[in-house]
């Protein structure tokens, strides 16, 4: 038997989805917000889409700035993930509290958390408000992953200190456990 879902708990079935803290900087004042909502949309060229919430302080910073980097982090960092989305950025200094060791982007201005396992910068190309969140769409200019971690997909025959976090909702996460990989049989 199946359970209705409530509506405002809909977006979890689409769970999990790679968990990421988003920097930004915008005159000289860097911030860092966790975010989720974050989907590839292109190709060619590369792109993706990520959802944020207009009250947030990285929010007007993204739109000002219109670039921005998808830091990946692992399960190493998961409490000052919880605590970087606790916080605001207007209030606090995220980078320092949370003990985040910043250093500049490769080519866009705002910074990289060094502990991340991986980092996708972006420009942002088009903003959109369907709803409560704004939609930033952005075009990918430069990627980088920890070899250990990343061969063509994320690797899951590797310690758990190489896995990507997955964000379930809330405050659950999950780590990747196995690849299914689809073979067509030899007839």
């Amino acid at each position: 038997m199946k359970a209705e879902i409530p509506l405002h708990q809909a977006h979890r079935l689409l769970a999990p989805r790679p968990v990421c803290l988003l920097t930004v900087r915008y005159k000289g004042r860097d911030n860092v917000m966790t975010v989720a909502w974050v989907v590839p949309i292109s190709l060619e060229p590369p792109m993706v889409l990520m959802a944020i919430h207009p009250s947030r302080y990285s929010h007007d910073m993204l739109r000002r700035s219109e670039e921005c980097v998808l830091n990946i982090p692992g399960r190493a960092l998961l409490d000052r993930v919880v605590g970087v989305g606790s916080v605001s950025g207007e209030d606090v200094d995220k980078f320092g509290t949370y003990r985040l060791e910043a250093e500049r982007g490769r080519r866009v201005e705002a910074p990289w958390v060094v502990d991340c396992l991986a980092h996708i910068e972006c420009t942002v190309t088009t903003m959109l408000s369907p709803g409560d969140h704004s939609i930033f769409m952005a075009q990918v200019v430069g990627a980088w992953a920890e070899e250990e971690a990343f061969r063509d997909t994320w690797r899951t025959d590797v310690d758990e200190e190489y896995k990507p976090m997955y964000h379930l909702g809330g405050r659950a996460f999950c780590l990747m456990g196995e690849i299914l990989e689809w073979n067509v049989a030899e007839e």
